[in-house]
C-alpha cells in the first residue's frame, strides 16, 4: 500500500504545493464557518435556488471540489513532505476547524435524527422503554413538548435505533441535557478522536500520515456528524479504534471494540471475519457476542419488540432510498418480493463473511478485506442508503485510497434531492450519476488490473506508474 511515485513526482517546489492546500483550507473554512447563512446573500444569482436542500448541494460540490484536489496534491507531492509534521499539523487544524464552524448551526435543514436522539435519551432518563413506547404513546404524554417532540419522524413507531446507541443517548442526555449543540459536540469529540487513531493507524502501517486528508477533509464526514449530528461519529470511533487495536496485537480488545460499534449502528458486525484469523475465531465470537448482548440487557424486558422498527424498516418498500442494485433488480424484475430480495442481499453479505472468516489473513491484510465487506455492504444494502451511511466506509480510503469511491462519497449526497423533487421520488439520473459513475469505475478498475496482470498495460505505462493507478481502483 506504499506509494509507488514518491521518487518520481515533478519537481515542484514543496512550499508551492503546501501553500495551495493551505489556501484549499482557508475557502473552506469560510464555506463552513457561513454554510447557510450564505444562502440568502447568493439567492439572487439564477443559478442558486431557493430551497435549502439545493443550497447545500451547491456548497457541497465547491467543497468537493477543493476536497479531491487537496487529495490530488497530497497524493502526487506528499512524498516530499515524508519527514514532516507541518501537513499533517495543516490538515488535523483544519479538519477540527471545519467541523466547529458547523456545530452552532440548526441541523433541520438536512436531518431532524438529532431530535430522536435526544427524545430516546429523555424518555431513558424518565424511566421508560424507547423499545416499549413510541413517542406518541399516551404514557408518554408528560415529556412531550414544543421543541424536541414537533421535530421527531416516525412518531407512532418504537425507536430504530440498537441498544448501544440507546446507552450513549442516555450519557449524552446525562452530561449536555437536551442541548441540541451539546450533543452535536460530543458526536464530533468522538470524529476528531477518529482523526488521531486514523493517524497512529497510518503509522503503525508505515503510510504517509497526509493520507489522513481523505477522512479528515471529506465533505460528507464533516456536515453529516458535525451539522446533522448522525451517529456515525460514535461508530466509526469505535470501529477505527478497533482496527487500531487489531493492528497493536490487542486482538481480543479489537474485538470488544469492534462490538460497541456494532451495538451503536448494527452494519460493523460485518467486518468480524476480517479481524479474526486461525486460533482466534471462537474466542473472537464469544467476545463479540458477550459484549454486543451486554448492552441489550437494560432493555431485555421489552423482549420481541427490543428490535424496535427495525422490522418494518427492512420489509417496508416505503422505507427504500438510494438503493442502486436493489433498485435496478426491481425495475427489471417487478414481480421480485421486495422482502424476500432484502433476505438475498443479507445471504450475500453473510457469505461474504464466512468466506473471509475462515481465509488465513496476513498480518497486513485485515483492513483491506475490512474494506471489501464495507463496499459490498455498500452495494447490497437491504433497505437504505442515506448519504451519512458512506461514512463507515471512508476511513478504510485512508489505506485503499479508491478513486471510484471517493467520488461516490460526494455524489451520493445528491440522494438529497429526493427531498425537493416534485413527485417526492429520487430523480433517476441521480441514481445513475451515483451508481453508474462507481459500476464504471470499479469495473474499470478490475479491467485493468486483470489485462495488466496479462502483460498488457505495461506496453502502455511504465510498472510503478501502472500499481500507482490501479491501487486507486481497487
Amino acid at each position: 500500500m506504499e506509494n509507488p511515485l514518491q521518487n518520481s513526482s515533478p519537481a515542484i517546489p514543496s512550499k508551492y504545493t503546501q501553500a495551495f492546500i493551505i489556501g484549499f483550507g482557508l475557502i473552506s473554512g469560510l464555506i463552513y464557518f457561513f454554510n447557510f447563512n450564505l444562502h440568502p446573500y447568493l439567492a439572487q444569482f439564477e443559478f442558486i435556488s431557493e430551497t435549502g436542500v439545493q443550497f447545500y448541494i451547491f456548497m457541497f460540490i465547491i467543497l468537493s471540489v477543493l476536497y479531491v484536489t487537496g487529495i490530488y496534491l497530497v497524493f502526487k507531492y506528499g512524498s516530499r513532505w515524508k519527514h514532516s509534521k507541518t501537513m499533517v499539523f495543516v490538515i488535523v487544524v483544519f479538519a477540527v476547524i471545519f467541523r466547529a464552524c458547523l456545530l452552532p448551526a440548526d441541523p433541520s435543514v438536512l436531518s431532524k435524527d438529532m431530535y430522536r436522539y435526544i427524545w430516546d435519551g429523555r424518555v431513558q432518563q424518565n424511566g421508560f422503554n424507547p423499545y416499549q413506547h413510541p413517542p406518541d404513546a399516551a404514557e408518554l404524554k408528560e415529556l412531550r413538548d414544543n421543541k424536541v417532540y414537533p421535530n421527531i419522524n416516525r412518531k407512532s413507531y418504537p425507536t430504530l435505533y440498537p441498544a448501544g446507541a440507546q446507552i450513549f443517548f442516555r450519557l449524552f442526555h446525562i452530561i449536555v441535557g437536551e442541548s441540541v449543540f451539546g450533543y452535536k459536540s460530543l458526536m464530533t469529540l468522538f470524529d476528531i478522536m477518529t482523526l488521531f487513531f486514523l493517524l497512529a493507524l497510518l503509522r503503525t502501517h508505515g503510510l504517509d500520515e497526509t493520507r489522513l486528508i481523505i477522512y479528515a477533509w471529506n465533505p460528507l464526514v464533516i456536515f453529516e456528524i458535525a451539522y446533522s449530528g448522525h451517529l456515525e461519529g460514535l461508530t466509526v470511533f469505535w470501529m477505527v479504534l478497533s482496527l487500531y487495536l487489531h493492528a497493536n496485537h490487542k486482538k481480543q480488545t479489537a474485538t470488544a471494540s469492534l462490538a460497541i460499534s456494532s451495538a451503536i449502528k448494527l452494519y460493523p458486525a460485518l467486518l468480524l471475519p476480517a479481524l479474526l484469523n486461525r486460533g482466534e475465531r471462537i474466542k473472537g465470537v464469544l467476545t463479540f457476542g458477550i459484549t454486543f448482548l451486554l448492552f441489550y440487557l437494560p432493555f431485555w424486558v421489552a423482549g420481541r419488540k427490543v428490535l424496535g422498527f427495525l422490522p418494518i424498516y427492512l420489509q417496508n418498500p416505503y422505507e427504500s432510498f438510494n438503493l442502486g442494485l436493489k433498485y435496478v433488480l426491481i425495475y427489471l424484475l417487478p414481480q421480485l418480493d421486495y422482502y424476500l430480495l432484502s433476505h438475498f442481499f443479507l445471504l450475500g453479505m453473510m457469505a461474504a463473511g464466512l468466506y473471509v472468516f475462515f481465509k488465513h489473513k496476513q498480518k497486513d491484510q485485515a483492513i483491506r478485506y475490512a474494506y471489501y465487506l464495507m463496499g459490498l455492504l455498500m452495494v447490497l444494502m437491504p433497505a437504505s442508503l442515506h448519504a451519512w451511511y458512506v461514512i463507515v466506509l471512508i476511513p478504510f480510503l485512508c489505506f485503499c485510497p479508491a478513486v471510484a469511491w471517493i467520488l461516490f462519497s460526494i455524489t451520493v449526497t445528491l440522494s438529497y434531492l429526493k427531498y425537493v423533487s416534485p413527485s417526492a421520488t429520487m430523480p433517476r439520473w441521480v441514481l445513475m450519476l451515483e451508481y453508474g459513475t462507481l459500476a464504471i469505475l470499479l469495473a474499470g478498475g478490475h479491467i485493468l488490473r486483470w489485462y495488466a496482470g496479462k502483460g498488457g498495460v505495461d506496453t502502455l505505462w511504465q510498472v510503478r506508474r501502472n500499481r500507482y493507478f490501479l491501487e486507486r481502483f481497487g
